[in-house]
């Protein structure tokens, strides 16, 4: 990444976070109406900056306008339920813990306010906020089906959504939309990891349920990264082979014994080893197992 796209993401970044401090800065005891007026200022603001960007061909910045138009969005949609007074004003309400159909939408509308705004822009990184918005919104949905749902309930929903959200990223990537796709696989393995290791974790339940899993699905990953010649997949299986393999490494060698050092050493030796396959034949591998879609599917 060149540095000043380094520099306009990381202002995109601190300049939403500087919005959202001053929308919270408004005293509670303001009419609601301001604080709608402020947040829809903010996303008025950001969608038209992002249209003159745009047209005047400033790609990047254009864009991660339309993105902060998108997170603001949300600030908008409840100050406006707030005004209305639809909004739970149950000083104890935990959307995480209590459903509500207003939490929940506000979620499912930011993700699609985020897809609209990709369509306009195309811009790849917005697509980053729409997905986010909707594991948010998964996470939101959970309590109908058990209020105040316990973690593994929720581990269980990252897991299927996340999963989903992976297999939408790879039927984008195989028509040749890589910059779509990625934001949908990474989030998307992001959800399905927390999940697992949630499983490993949590000391009510058998760890073997997190890690026999995430062995399995890293060394998929693993395989399949180089063939299809994408890192994030290499990144997130690689940490699942090895957080696995250390695992039962140390419940059978010991974590402080000098042969689970020498194995520690070994797999790390061997996950070396294995990346060496990939660059020798990944694109041999690559012409024989992935296919491309039809020249008139393509972008």
């Amino acid at each position: 990444m060149d540095p000043p796209n380094v520099l306009w993401f990381f202002g995109a970044f601190t300049l939403e976070l500087g919005v959202y401090a001053l929308i919270g800065a408004i005293p509670e005891s303001e009419d609601a109406l301001w604080i709608l007026i402020t947040a829809l200022g903010f996303f008025l603001c950001f969608a038209l900056v992002s249209l003159i960007l745009g047209q005047r061909g400033w790609y990047v910045p254009g864009g991660l306008a339309a993105a902060l138009a998108v997170g603001v969005f949300p600030a908008v949609a409840v100050s406006f339920l707030t005004l209305v007074q639809v909004w739970p004003s149950d000083p104890f309400f935990e959307p995480l813990d209590e459903f509500s159909g207003w939490t929940l939408g506000v979620g499912v509308a930011t993700a699609a306010v985020g897809l609209v705004a990709w369509w306009l822009t195309r811009f790849s990184f917005v697509l980053a906020v729409a997905v986010g918005a909707i594991l948010v919104s998964a996470q939101l949905l959970t309590p109908s089906f058990d209020e105040s749902p316990s973690g593994d309930k929720r581990a269980a929903i990252g897991l299927v959504v996340g999963s989903i959200l992976f297999v939408i990223g790879v039927f984008i990537d195989v028509f040749g939309r890589r910059r779509e796709a990625f934001w949908f696989e990474v989030l998307g393995l992001f959800s399905v990891a927390a999940g697992l290791v949630w499983l490993t974790i949590h000391v009510n339940g058998d760890p073997e349920r997190g890690w026999i899993p995430m062995l399995i699905a890293g060394i998929f990953l693993l395989v399949a990264a180089g063939p299809v010649r994408r890192a994030s997949w290499a990144v997130y299986g690689v940490l699942g082979v090895y957080a696995s393999a250390l695992h039962y490494l140390s419940q059978e060698l010991g974590a402080r014994r000098w042969s689970f050092a020498l194995a520690a050493t070994g797999v790390g030796l061997a996950i070396f080893a294995l990346g060496t396959a990939p660059h020798l034949y990944g694109q041999t591998l690559a012409r024989r197992f992935v296919r491309r879609p039809p020249p008139e599917l393509s972008p």
